[in-house]
């Protein structure tokens, strides 16, 4: 029996998207950098604990033809997040007044996980939340699936992951959770409610 529900951040409470930076700065230069193998490993990389400041040097060092674009990204972060998902603080909501534990689990740097804050209020009301950055682990590693549900006293047989993200739920399941791939608050309320949770 489903007890506990954890959820994913970018892209499942908090609309994300890297791209919207490009009224700064010329869409061609932001798609190199989006697109770049450099882009997504140093992405992991902040997730996973490492410094924004080390990351710039990291660009510097071994992209410099990309590194004034990812400057520009991070000094624009807030124009990133939108604001909430549509429907997904309100399902939230309704599971904590059901008195439903339910956390988060989000790949986030440390240094500017307070945008994500800002935009989706509902953050603050989850029971717990464990964010990548802070641990220095980020998914699909699966230790932080284990220190989450240790952190939230959860057992994996009776918790629900949620998360937008393929290799993340494969990740979640070999270490005992249920998961449900996100795609859309409306698919989402149907799926729990299928598990008797809403």
């Amino acid at each position: 029996m489903i007890k506990n529900v954890i959820f994913d951040v970018a892209l499942v409470i908090v609309d994300w998207d890297p791209t919207r930076f490009s009224r700064h700065v010329p869409e061609s230069e932001v798609k190199a950098l989006i697109d770049s193998e450099a882009f997504a490993a140093i992405n992991h990389r902040t997730d996973a604990g490492m410094s924004l400041e080390q990351a710039v040097a990291e660009f510097d060092e071994h992209h410099p033809d990309l590194a004034p674009t990812y400057r520009a990204y991070l000094e624009h972060f807030e124009d990133s997040v939108s604001g909430p998902m549509p429907g997904t603080s309100e399902i939230i909501a309704e599971l904590l007044e059901r008195g439903v534990p339910t956390f988060g689990l989000s790949n986030w740097a440390a240094e500017n996980f307070h945008v994500a804050e800002e935009a989706a209020p509902i953050l603050g009301r989850l029971d717990d939340l464990v964010v990548s950055g802070r641990v220095g682990l980020a998914k699909p590693d699966e230790a932080i699936f284990r220190l989450a549900l240790e952190r939230f006293g959860c057992e994996a047989s009776e918790t629900v992951m949620i998360d937008d993200t393929v290799r993340n739920l494969d990740a979640a399941e070999k270490v005992g959770l249920h998961t449900l791939h996100f795609t859309a608050a409306t698919k989402l309320r149907t799926d729990l409610q299928a598990l008797g949770l809403l």
